[in-house]
């Protein structure tokens, strides 16, 4: 896709990023953490998602959860009750996003949200040395494992150039215009 609608998609992010944090009370200059809970969370994915957000409580980094849910979750991320508003917000200011078997990773790339997830066929994991890949992987569903490769993909967004990279790699690996 064309580095217009790159620059553009990442202009837009960025003001919806800066209406969000002033909003939800965070810095705007951090990654956005995105986790969009479309549907309940299994015990163990309940249980898993706890221990990766007390590792992200120590990073730099913002986390916004979507949730329709009674979950605790005070002090480990700003919550964003599901509606489709709040949805759009979402999609629209995310950097990255948490995502589970069940979450649309096709409308996350073309929002430029790039996945941190379970490998699946629609993405590839990024390699640096390569300058290759669409999202960051994790090998296992375990909380270290998880944990490592938003550490990854966090460390990723501090190089605006490598983001914006993956960021045309994740739109273009879904809209071949």
């Amino acid at each position: 896709m064309k580095t217009q609608y790159i620059d553009n998609l990442l202009v837009q992010k960025k003001l919806a990023k800066s209406e969000l944090a002033k909003e939800l009370g965070f810095s705007k200059n951090k990654a956005v953490v995105g986790i969009f809970l479309d549907k309940a969370l299994s015990g163990a994915e309940e249980r898993t998602m706890f221990e990766v957000l007390m590792g992200l409580k120590d990073i730099d980094v913002n986390v916004v959860v979507l949730a329709d849910t009674n979950m605790e979750l005070a002090g480990m991320a700003k919550i964003l009750n599901y509606n489709r508003t709040n949805r759009r917000r979402l999609l629209e200011s995310a950097d990255m996003a948490l995502i589970f078997d069940f979450s649309d990773i096709e409308e996350l790339l073309l929002n430029g949200i790039i996945p941190v997830s379970a490998a699946r066929p629609e993405i590839s994991d990024y390699n640096p040395n390569h300058e290759t890949g669409n999202s960051f992987v994790y090998n296992k569903k375990t909380p270290w494992s998880i944990f490592a490769a938003l550490v990854r993909a966090v460390e990723t967004f501090k190089f605006p150039y490598d983001w914006k990279h993956i960021v045309r790699q994740g739109v273009n690996s879904v809209n071949h215009d």
